[in-house]
């Protein structure tokens, strides 16, 4: 890809220029490569990497630079030789997205420099070889300090600001004063960064809360379960039962789960559809008899005491069918001598409850007796979580307030908080094998992924707060009883440093020391990091793309 640009204004002149294709050092295109020369550090405290009033990174720069700066949406790494007038120069630009800490392309990336003469000329990239690294050629004509605006559109949409470049007039002008590399420092690649699930944060202060770990279970609620059993001896015949629900179906308030013909004959020695015939039947005699009753008090023929005692009976039968045929339905949709014999009947169990088939204790075939338990259902839209509390924590949550969770198999972090959690009970004695209290929380299960049985390790919160730095908890790596974080110096140098944990809060911990506001550490992958740090092959700080 080439690039010319030949800007003059009334104060200067800055050109940009494509690599020729003789030169060893760069080159664009197809077949070309990215190579950067290694650059030396910046002099010690010459401004670099100082924070700026946003919170982001501004550089007053000597000598070849070496810059790492941060957006909220966007990490720039940038490194670039020493800036001779006359002298073709090649930036090389990583440009990283912080959302998913990928390499930045398929963007427009326009790089705009200036002085305080004004602007001094501009040009765009939008194809580059390796994703996320950009690398415009440049010829100054002009000794100065230069600013670096990046506009950044595609991926992200963003800016970046880079102030204070020096370009010297010759070459003896540039300091000869350069700081050795730290040796103790890790590379990483930004090459490597981009491969692998990988994040960085930036250390921050925040209220902390103690939590105490607890192990705990998912659990149906008691009041959000039904067991449904036999009203009556039966047998449950394979011809009318050939779709029985599977442990796991979604059910219907009234759905019907199970057809059960009675026994011909039950343990208390009468026939379950005899009882529903002589219940429906006394059920029509007093409907008659009460209409009849209310005839004749229109008529003056009887006191209204005759009909009143006509009601308080119709009631008690009415009571009495009720109360039979709570659970069950009777089909008649092809009985022509519906209740002229027992066999006219059959009996249809439906779902009391919308919800979910946990347990199913049916085998088509099977009589049952009455009060044998045939499925157990529960509404889970909500559920408990239920936390088995150290007894020895029994005083530091006393006031108990919100926990944090997360499910065997599942990395992800729950907050009792934010699934419109309340905490149910506490348990008053402690158990003695276990040496735990029970306590319960109810959470919402909006796509019915906290299924009965799962376990989970639970952090419930105590009444210890303070402000404090803290940092994610898979920030941390151990090593023989000592816990260790890797600080983010620069694009690809990172430094091991030990921390002294402090208590911690769900995923978030405190840190006593070892660690600075504003620093950033890696987050996401650290082992990968030490990893780099143990390989006696790890590139050096200049390499190759």
């Amino acid at each position: 890809m080439k690039y010319f640009l030949n800007i003059i204004l009334i104060a200067s002149v800055l050109i940009f220029s494509a690599c020729s294709t003789e030169d060893e050092g760069h080159s664009h295109g197809e077949d070309g490569d990215h190579t950067h020369e290694p650059v030396a550090k910046q002099p010690s405290g010459e401004g670099l990497n100082n924070k700026n009033d946003s919170g982001n990174t501004s550089e007053v720069l000597v000598g070849a630079g070496v810059i790492t700066q941060w957006t909220d949406e966007t990490e720039l790494f940038m490194e670039y030789p020493e800036l001779v007038v006359g002298q073709e120069a090649t930036f090389a630009v990583h440009l990283t997205r912080l959302s998913d800490f990928k390499a930045i392309s398929e963007s427009e990336v326009q790089f705009v420099f200036s002085s305080e003469r004004g602007l001094e000329g501009s040009l765009t990239e939008t194809e580059v070889q390796i994703p996320g690294i950009y690398g415009p050629d440049v010829v100054f004509d002009r000794a100065g300090r230069y600013d670096l605006t990046i506009i950044i559109q595609g991926m992200v949409n963003d800016t970046l600001q880079v102030k204070g470049i020096p370009v010297y007039a010759a070459a003896e002008d540039v300091p000869a004063i350069q700081e050795e590399e730290d040796p103790n420092l890790i590379s990483f690649l930004k090459e490597q960064q981009w491969k692998i699930p990988f994040g960085t944060k930036m250390v921050e202060r925040q209220s902390l809360t103690r939590t105490v770990t607890a192990h705990g279970e998912i659990e149906a609620r008691n009041n959000g379960q039904a067991l449904i059993t036999a009203p009556f001896s039966g047998i449950i015949l394979p011809a009318y039962n050939s779709n029985l629900p599977a442990v796991g179906t979604q059910l219907s308030k009234g759905e019907s789960i199970l057809i059960l013909n009675p026994a011909i004959q039950s343990a208390d020695g009468e026939n379950y559809a005899q009882q529903f015939i002589n219940a429906q039947a006394e059920l029509e005699l007093a409907r008659k008899n009460l209409e009849r009753q209310k005839r004749l008090f229109e008529r003056e023929a009887i006191p209204e005491v005759e009909l009143e005692k006509a009601r308080i009976e119709y009631r008690r039968v009415l009571i009495q069918f009720q109360t039979i045929n709570e659970i069950v339905q009777v089909d008649t949709s092809s009985i022509e001598t519906y209740g002229e014999s027992e066999q006219s009947y059959r009996f249809e169990l439906t779902s009391p409850i919308s919800g979910t088939l946990l347990e199913s204790y049916v085998t088509p075939g099977k009589q049952v007796n009455a009060g044998d338990p045939l499925f157990l259902m529960a509404d889970m839209s909500k559920v408990w979580l239920k936390v088995n509390l150290p007894a020895s924590e029994r005083k530091s949550v006393a006031a108990v307030g919100s926990a944090s969770f997360s499910i065997q198999g599942d990395d992800q972090i729950f907050k009792t908080d934010e699934l419109s959690g309340r905490f149910i009970s506490k348990s008053s004695s402690i158990d003695p094998k276990t040496r735990t209290i029970s306590m319960i929380y109810e959470i919402t299960n909006p796509d019915g992924s906290f299924q009965t049985g799962l376990f989970a390790d639970v952090h419930v919160s105590t009444k210890e707060s303070l402000n404090t730095i803290g940092i994610p908890v898979s920030s941390l790596i151990e090593e023989e009883g000592s816990f260790f974080v890797f600080v983010h110096i620069a694009g690809e140098s990172f430094e091991k440093r030990r921390v002294i944990t402090g208590i911690k809060d769900g995923n978030m911990i405190e840190v006593k020391s070892g660690l600075n506001e504003g620093e950033h550490i890696v987050t996401v992958n650290p082992y990968q990091v030490k990893l780099a740090s143990l390989s006696s092959e790890a590139p050096s700080h200049g390499h190759a793309h």
